[in-house]
């Protein structure tokens, strides 16, 4: 509790980038549990794919999962942020005046 009254913006960037992190994992899991074609788990398995699938070596597709969940945990962390930084913003400006 201490943490969202002294470092506010700080902490939604956390829960932001906590969120990000789990969207990821879950859209992950979605698309290796029904078959999409959005989620890079299913590159592990090249069988599933037939002989049309790219041969992605586990390196490579765990390079590619590394880059898609800390490009999500930044986003949702800056998105989270911004609106609470304004917030605090403005809060400071009116209790300067």
């Amino acid at each position: 509790m201490r943490v969202l009254k002294q470092h506010p913006i700080l902490a939604a960037a956390g829960a932001g980038a906590i969120l990000g992190a789990a969207y990821t994992a879950l859209t992950e899991i979605g698309g290796l549990t029904h078959g999409n074609s959005s989620a890079v788990l299913p590159l592990l398995l090249p069988a599933a794919h037939g002989s049309s699938g790219s041969q992605m070596n586990a390196v490579q597709t765990a390079g590619l999962l590394l880059i898609e969940m800390a490009g999500n945990m930044l986003g949702f962390a800056v998105l989270f942020s911004i609106p609470v930084a304004i917030v605090v913003a403005v809060r400071r400006l009116i209790k300067s005046k």
